[in-house]
């Protein structure tokens, strides 16, 4: 009596426990949105995260006017001796020291500097043009001998993830979430398959804001595709067979600013035919009262690259949601309707 009383004990913690795996390309926002979690379930980082990450965005900072200046260079962007100077002095620096911030301040206001960054989805810049436009605004704080990162400076770090990393937390009612962050470079996805088993659900971030930029990883192929490829292939898998899967249609607030000056109808030939199509379907209606203020191409936009991945979808159970990793009041918003869909689901697959 007493093995079936803790054999049932058991299976009630196990029921209370879900793993959830974050995946997608790289630079999607997956290690963004795991900080996010950090904060909102455990609060502050902990002191030796804090430091590592002041150095973490120091070398963002260099990387990011590096990347900028060999551009400038390339493009034969030419600045005058005196800015040529500070760049060069720039250029042989390993660390930014407050002389060197100092002089990446001066560099931000050339405009060769600024001619490059309107450029930047054809270079590789940690966290691109918004990343690089954070990192040269804070460079002289960051350069202090004091520098304590706060939270925000902690989500807008950016760093290549190797390996596994995992975030635990319980939330408010109980329940245990374990979050798998797994690198999203091509080199890194062999490394995945280790962390397919028990999995709950899949959440799958997308940069929607990168449909005119290419891959890090060879500098030619399309990031959209890219993602899109992956996804299916994801979706097909035989380890996902009953598993749900979180599409969260990330960086809308670069993606609504892109839309300005490189709107989809100059980059996919079929974007106007379906945007006519949605609208007088009368969805749009529909959409715009779910998302109130929202201007009408940013919600055509968003939906454009939702029925992409919907077509690419070869899984049983999909949700989608508009996110922006680097808003803690939008991660926690939709965390909550996450984690209600994933209750849901698991409530429906014991009979409940």
């Amino acid at each position: 009596r007493n093995k079936e009383i803790d054999g049932g004990l058991k299976e009630d913690r196990k029921a209370n426990k879900y793993k959830l795996l974050l995946l997608g390309t790289g630079d999607a926002g997956k290690s963004t949105f795991c900080k996010q979690m950090q904060i909102i379930h455990q609060g502050d980082f902990k002191s030796e995260e804090i430091d590592r990450y002041a150095e973490i965005l120091r070398d963002n900072c260099l990387t990011s006017m590096f990347a900028l200046l060999l551009a400038c260079k390339e493009w034969g962007y030419t600045f005058d001796k005196k800015a040529e100077a500070l760049a060069e002095q720039v250029l042989a620096s390993s660390e930014l020291t407050d002389t060197i911030a100092d002089a990446v301040v001066t560099l931000c206001e050339t405009t060769q500097v600024k001619q490059a960054l309107k450029r930047a989805n054809e270079i590789q810049i940690p966290g691109g043009e918004s990343g690089a436009h954070y990192f040269f605004e804070h460079c002289k704080r960051f350069a202090a001998a004091d520098f304590k990162p706060t939270s925000q400076d902690i989500i807008r770090a950016k760093m290549r993830t190797t390996g596994i990393l995992e975030v635990h937390f319980k939330s408010t009612t109980g329940q245990e979430f374990t979050m798998v962050d797994v690198g999203g470079q091509r080199s890194e996805r062999r490394k995945w398959l280790h962390c397919f088993g028990d999995v709950t659900a899949v959440i799958f971030l997308v940069a929607i804001n990168e449909y005119d930029m290419v891959l890090e990883e060879d500098n030619k192929t399309n990031r959209m595709e890219e993602s899109l490829k992956l996804f299916s292939k994801l979706t097909g898998s035989q380890w996902f067979d009953e598993v749900s899967f979180l599409l969260f249609l990330n960086k809308t607030d670069l993606f609504r600013e892109k839309l300005k000056t490189r709107p989809l109808t100059d980059f996919f030939e079929d974007y106007d035919q379906f945007a006519d199509e949605f609208k007088s379907s009368g969805k749009l209606e529909k959409v715009s009262k779910e998302n109130p203020g929202e201007e009408e191409s940013f919600l055509l936009s968003s939906e454009y690259f939702k029925a992409q991945y919907v077509k690419a979808f070869n899984g049983k159970r999909l949700y989608s949601y508009l996110t922006c990793a680097i808003d803690t009041g939008n991660c926690e918003k939709v965390w909550t309707s996450v984690k209600n869909s994933i209750m849901s689901t698991a409530l429906n697959n014991t009979g409940i």
